[in-house]
């Protein structure tokens, strides 16, 4: 994927058309590593909370290990839609740390609708 294709993608991603940002997410995945640091400055940039969600997705779907703090983070943003996608990113990362992050929120705040 060049620069082009990646900034193509995230055009894809920030559509409101479902099939749309499913079709750039699916693109993407095989970059994930290539542009993460484009992904988290994205995410960290993004104001509006229904796209930030989407990048906390794409970001917590590599698996990379560098992710777990960003991910830790946006458990703390008042949107509810990004503390799910950061919650569920950490319980089905494939890293113990992860998982005992999550454990943890779910433990320190039972109140979370997205965790039942």
């Amino acid at each position: 994927m060049n620069r082009a294709e990646f900034i193509e993608c995230v055009a894809m991603l920030r559509s409101t058309d479902a099939m749309t940002y499913e079709e750039g997410y699916h693109w993407l995945q095989g970059y994930l590593v290539e542009y993460i640091d484009d992904l988290i400055a994205l995410m960290l940039n993004e104001k509006e909370p229904r796209m930030r969600s989407k990048f906390v997705e794409v970001v917590g779907d590599s698996q990379l290990k560098k992710v777990i703090p960003y991910m830790v983070t946006e458990l703390e943003h008042e949107h509810r839609e990004v503390r799910s996608w950061a919650y569920n990113s950490l319980v089905y990362f494939e890293d113990a740390e992860a998982e005992a992050i999550a454990k943890e929120y779910a433990r320190c705040q039972p109140n979370e609708d997205f965790l039942h």
